[in-house]
């Protein structure tokens, strides 16, 4: 599985602490790791294919893409608050690629 970071969660990232940081992106890579226990992944009740990973306190919101759901893309991480899913329902989660 190929995982592609869009240009605004790298900005989320890189704005983390790097303790954080590496916390995430290790559970980032075990969505790819066969052998790694299930990471906690949620359904986003949001229309299309948005999940949501928990890393901490922090949310990592991706969406699986392509034909056989190979590509993770990654749209946003965001720190866990009581108004982190609230923007969900009028703001889609739609950002261009770095790649």
């Amino acid at each position: 599985m190929k995982i592609i970071w869009s240009r605004a969660a790298k900005r989320d990232l890189a704005k983390i602490e790097v303790r954080s940081q590496s916390r995430i992106e290790e559970k980032v890579n075990s969505i790819t790791d066969k052998n790694a226990p299930q990471p906690d992944i949620k359904k986003l009740s949001l229309p299309g294919n948005y999940h949501r990973l928990r890393a901490g306190e922090y949310r990592v919101i991706f969406m699986f893409q392509g034909e056989s759901r190979d590509v993770c893309y990654i749209v946003a991480v965001k720190r866990r608050s009581s108004t982190t899913y609230l923007h969900e329902e009028s703001v889609p989660y739609g950002c261009a690629t770095d790649r």
